[in-house]
């Protein structure tokens, strides 16, 4: 082994003592970089192989290529070029083939490998490497991509790619990406067959020339006709129509797909999307039968509003045959996007959303943001004398749809709070806590602001109403309760409650942490009572959480007795669970280091 590593950092000595001479680099530099390369030679020649050494050692190589440029451009020192830099780039070359010899089931080296070969233009190397590749990772439809893309874009090979993409196909005869890549690249063929063939002759085509498919557009029609009947998925059918229209001479094409999307897919949402956004675009085409075909109109161009209403009509008949949620959502939002733009048609583009809005809430299909919408728009339609009891009746229609939806009763009540709406206020209140249980603190936190605003003298009430809630409730209310005390009846009250909430389960660490932080504002500190909360805080959550006895710590340390900080400390350990201990300790550690930089309880 040694014998062989001699010899090759022999044969970079040449390369060195060029660089040392052209002052790219000073004698100790060129001394560290043989050593270097020396180190990872021995490495590479381990007689266990290990790819890391192979990447740090071709990534080393890289570096120095990298720093040889930086170094040119800045002495402007040109000389020996070619043979300095060809000699590196060759090394890494040599390294990248090792390595896949070495490790051919890893993909990372073969990709990584094309990469540099095209960084340093050895595109030649790759040619070579690529049929190796797949007959290794001939089971990876990637692979077949990667190699049909080189072929495309640096060998500017079409005969070479699509032999990969139909041999790959051969192989994995439902794979998406490499139907997807032979598609594009038949119909990119075309085009350029059609460019050559306008430069040649720019007389218009007759429609005889036009019905006649080339070569290429008869094959992507034939792919196409295999990827429909291997693969049963209709985004993807959208996806090659989608191509298909971004290609030249390809109506034929396009009109074979949404005959087969219809015939096949006419239960999916996606398949009604796709062809009212076609209409839209003016890519017409006529409904005959129920399920009868779609025919291209040839008529004369339509206008906006003929195309609006086209789109319209075919979701109309989609939501009817296809009852979704997402059918409803495809509309909707269709018609949203249109709606972004009034400076034409602004009143037919409302009536449209406005009646879709309507229909899909008596279908009971609409999404939470589809009523939110619904709501602004009508707020927003001053012209209506009647619109406070259109808005009402929006936002009734959606939490009567989705009564679980705190966001809409949230909408709702800001409504009547805005609207001074107080006798129904009250009323909707109870009913959105009431139906959304658990989830309903955001609707208590916008009572405790309303009452506090309009009926201070119910504050408590609505409080102690909470308090008897989930969990989930009267963990956030029971300390903004007792702070509320403090700063309207004082911290005697506050403690009082603290004492009987503390008895109520479930426990709460919250209430432990703001009766800590009351105790600490007042004028006088009570040791006594300012540590009640951190040592019930320990007792009931000692075992599992670190930070009641770190802020216990700081207590003593910062307010209380320093004396007592050896006892916390001692009954810490001997209480938390094995696992927080050591995690306990490193932090009391820290602390015990630097007393100065504790400056509040945390």
């Amino acid at each position: 082994m040694a014998e062989f590593v001699e010899k090759r950092c022999e044969d970079m000595i040449p390369c060195l003592e060029q660089m040392e001479r052209i002052k790219l680099f000073d004698k100790n530099e060129i001394r560290e970089i043989a050593k270097k390369r020396r180190d990872y030679e021995y490495k590479i020649q381990k007689h266990t192989k290990c790819k890391e050494d192979f990447l740090r050692y071709i990534q080393y190589e890289m570096d120095l290529l990298k720093l040889i440029k930086q170094r040119r451009e800045k002495f402007g020192n040109t000389l020996k070029k070619s043979d300095i830099d060809y000699t590196i780039a060759n090394k890494v070359n040599s390294l990248y083939r090792q390595a896949i010899f070495k490790f051919p089931s890893d993909l990372r080296f073969w990709i990584a490998y094309m990469k540099f070969c095209k960084q340093v233009r050895f595109h030649s190397s790759v040619s070579r490497m690529i049929g190796k590749m797949l007959q290794i990772h001939q089971d990876k439809p990637k692979c077949w991509h990667i190699a049909a893309r080189w072929e495309i874009e640096e060998s500017k090979n079409i005969i070479n790619a699509r032999k990969f993409l139909l041999r790959g196909l051969h192989f994995h005869p439902d794979s998406q990406l490499l139907f997807t890549d032979v598609f594009t690249l038949e119909l990119n063929e075309a085009d350029a067959i059609e460019s050559k063939a306008q430069a040649d002759n720019p007389s218009p085509a007759t429609s005889e020339t036009i019905n006649d498919m080339s070569l290429p557009l008869k094959r992507a029609f034939v792919i196409y006709q295999q990827a429909f009947k291997r693969i049963k998925d209709v985004t993807f059918i959208i996806e090659l129509l989608n191509i298909a229209k971004e290609h030249k001479n390809t109506e034929k094409l396009q009109h074979k797909i949404i005959t087969d999307m219809i015939q096949e897919y006419s239960n999916k949402p996606q398949m009604w999307n796709i062809m009212a956004r076609r209409e839209l675009e003016g890519l017409t085409y006529d409904i005959e039968q129920e399920d009868g075909p779609m025919e291209t109109d040839a008529t004369e161009p339509s206008t906006l509003r003929d195309r609006i209403s086209g789109c319209n009509e075919i979701y109309q008949t989609g939501v009817k045959k296809v009852k979704t949620e997402l059918m409803w959502s495809y509309y909707i939002d269709c018609l949203i996007e249109i709606n972004q733009d009034l400076t034409s048609l602004p009143n037919y583009k409302r009536k449209l959303l406005k009646n879709a809005l309507m229909q899909g809430h008596q279908a009971r299909k609409l999404h939470e943001k589809y009523y939110l919408h619904w709501f602004e728009i009508v707020k927003n339609d001053k012209k209506e004398e009647s619109s406070e009891d259109k808005i009402y009746k929006v936002l009734c229609n959606g939490t009567d749809v989705l009564p679980t939806s705190a966001t809409l009763w949230h909408a709702k009540l800001q409504y009547l709070i805005n609207a001074g709406q107080d006798e129904l206020i009250e009323q909707e209140f109870n009913k959105a806590i009431k139906t959304l249980k658990e989830n309903a603190l955001p609707i208590w936190r916008m009572k405790l602001l309303y009452v506090q605003a309009k009926h201070p003298n119910k504050v408590q009430d609505v409080f102690q109403a909470a308090m008897q809630e989930q969990a989930e409730i009267t963990r956030e209310m029971n300390p903004a309760y007792i702070e509320w005390l403090v700063l309207t009846k004082g911290i005697q009250a506050a403690r009082k409650a603290y004492n009987e909430l503390n008895l109520q389960p479930p426990s709460c660490l919250e209430l432990h942490k703001k009766m800590a932080a009351l105790e600490l504002i007042q004028p006088d500190i009570c040791k006594q009572n300012a540590r009640r909360p951190h040592e019930l805080a320990a007792f009931q959550f000692g075992k599992t959480n670190t930070d009641v006895w770190i802020n216990y710590i700081i207590f003593e340390m910062k307010h209380g007795d320093p004396i007592k900080v050896a006892d916390v400390h001692r009954r810490a350990v001997k209480t938390l669970e094995p696992a927080l201990t050591d995690i306990f300790i490193s932090e009391y550690s820290l602390i015990s280091a630097d007393p100065n930089s504790i400056t509040h309880i945390p």
